[in-house]
């Protein structure tokens, strides 16, 4: 598809391709033919991106094709400056080859455990602040340090340094899913539970699995990341009553990826019987943790909630939600500036643009790289842009910085 093509145009031709009316796209991809006629009449010019996801599937498209992935919504990745190219070289590394690989020879002297968890620390606070750029130029020399730091080391310590490995090698992973290669994140999470079977951490195994599930999600699959996720959270079964708070939120946050996944996927019902089951562990904790850079609480929790309203499209509840997200809570940056997305999607589906576009802007101080890289945050500026009666200048300066094309 032509790059100067808008979503409407691309949507239109995609089902015509393919002989479906417009009826018969919306009941194949489960969502309103109201939607699908006013996304082709270009009177709206986004989705949700449950929506999106479900119309991309149903013309047989990932959703970044359906976008326009040199569109000017979809962000242009400069690979080289984001260290994806040596991230991907390191993953993808002739070590991990059977029968290709070579004894290396690590020129400095190996890392300690001790100073791989601290760098492991500083990767992880920089990975909550979404700053990929920082990130990417971090990770590949982490990811090597922490292999030969396995080689090195016997014992105990070389449990320690599996589980480092494997830490560091979901965060790439994931990164690597964020910035649209999703495809190499799977790959670098089979060597992460590799890294995790071998250190002997059962909760990291189950991170890794809920990192698994936000990669499927990523690629549209979200009938595998809703099994992933209940598949693990069954194997934990942690106990309410004397079970260790880690263990707990690990389940949680399991719940959370699986309600995530369903309602995406239509199954409203569903994801709120995941989500309460999650909302419960996370009162049972009474308290806001970090698990490998990924919080989970009473916080988490609620602004998952609104989350799953936006997404299944009940925009006014969501509203209503959004005050039972406990204002002294803790989340991570990242989180928060998704969190007040999800609040500017519900403010602009209800045209109350200017509180839409403040929560922008308030989202962007928080996590401004995040902003440049995250499709939707994107997309819904355009929106905003695109149907002002007048050009709000706050607003126009914010696609500027986040370099839409208008």
């Amino acid at each position: 598809m032509s790059d100067d093509l808008s979503l409407g145009e691309r949507v239109k031709r995609a089902r015509v391709s393919r002989g479906l009316t417009q009826e018969q796209l919306a009941e194949r991809a489960e969502v309103s033919v109201d939607l699908i006629r006013k996304l082709e009449q270009e009177v709206r010019h986004t989705a949700s991106m449950s929506s999106l996801t479900r119309i991309a599937r149903a013309v047989d498209k990932d959703v970044p094709q359906l976008l326009g992935q040199t569109s000017g919504i979809e962000p242009r990745v400069d690979e080289e400056a984001v260290g994806v190219l040596a991230i991907r070289d390191e993953l993808t590394s002739l070590s991990y080859f059977p029968g290709l690989a070579d004894e290396e020879v690590f020129n400095d002297e190996p890392p300690t455990v001790e100073g791989l968890r601290a760098a492991l620390a500083h990767a992880e606070s920089v990975r909550q602040h979404g700053s990929f750029a920082q990130l990417g130029a971090m990770l590949p020399g982490l990811m090597a340090e922490a292999r030969a730091a396995v080689r090195e080391s016997s014992g105990d310590d070389r449990s320690a340094a599996h589980g480092l490995l494997s830490e560091v090698i979901q965060i790439a992973s994931t990164m690597l899913a964020a910035l649209g290669r999703p495809d190499i994140g799977y790959i670098g999470l089979i060597r992460a539970q590799e890294a995790a079977e071998e250190s002997g951490d059962e909760l990291l195994q189950a991170m890794n699995v809920s990192a698994l599930s936000w990669v499927f999600f990523k690629q549209g699959r979200l009938a595998d990341a809703e099994t992933a996720a209940l598949r693990k959270a069954a194997q934990l079964e942690p106990d309410f009553v004397r079970g260790s708070a880690e263990s707990l939120a690990v389940w949680g946050i399991l719940m959370l990826r699986a309600a995530g996944a369903a309602v995406r996927n239509k199954h409203v019902e569903r994801s709120e019987e995941h989500m309460s089951l999650a909302r419960a562990a996370a009162a049972r904790l009474g308290r806001d943790h970090n698990i490998c850079a990924t919080p989970f609480g009473p916080t988490n929790a609620a602004i998952a909630a609104v989350n799953a309203a936006v997404e299944s499209e009940r925009f006014e509840y969501a509203l209503e939600l959004v005050k039972t997200v406990p204002g002294n809570g803790w989340i991570s940056p990242t989180f928060k500036a998704r969190h007040l997305l999800d609040v500017a999607i519900a403010h602009s589906e209800l045209n109350q643009d200017d509180a839409a576009t403040a929560r922008l802007l308030a989202a962007e101080r928080i996590a401004p790289e995040w902003m440049r890289y995250h499709t939707l945050s994107r997309q819904t500026v355009r929106e905003l842009v695109e149907r002002a009666r007048r050009k709000q200048t706050p607003l126009l300066r914010l696609a500027d910085r986040l370099h839409i094309e208008l």
